[in-house]
């Protein structure tokens, strides 16, 4: 019997995994996604189609060194960082400002955050992570 790598589908089952917890956050934090009348179903989906895209990514080459060790560090630098940045955006939404400044951002609505901040910011890390796995995968060669 031939035995093809599933990497494809263990694959997808991890990137579910770590956005089924981005999605838990989302919720836990109570950032608000409601008040966005303007924003299409598809525009979240083009948004977030290459932060997902390189997390799959990222994903299948960490598992195709078949070693625990990658495949770790693929998911608490895929987990981590995003948490930690999903908490300061929250932390931000919510802080008052405190003198008068010349630009003010508000963070009211969570439109900024969600649509601009957070993919851009998590799309760089999964860049880094590839780049760094890429690396790492050839010293050991």
């Amino acid at each position: 019997m031939n035995k093809k790598p599933t990497y494809w589908i263990t694959g997808i089952t991890q990137v579910a995994l770590v956005i089924i917890i981005h999605l838990g956050l989302f919720v836990f934090l109570q950032i608000k996604t409601v008040e966005w009348p303007e924003v299409t179903g598809a525009e979240v989906i083009l948004t977030y189609c290459a932060p997902v895209f390189l997390l799959y990514a990222t994903c299948i080459r960490s598992l195709k060194t078949k070693k625990l060790r990658y495949n770790l560090i693929w998911l608490l630098i895929s987990l981590l960082p995003s948490t930690a940045i999903l908490f300061k955006l929250k932390e931000i939404a919510s802080a008052e400002p405190v003198e008068p400044v010349f630009i003010e951002f508000h963070f009211a609505q969570g439109y900024l955050e969600l649509m601009l901040f957070f993919p851009v910011i998590y799309s760089v890390i999964q860049l880094i992570l590839w780049a760094a796995m890429w690396f790492m995968i050839l010293s050991k060669e």
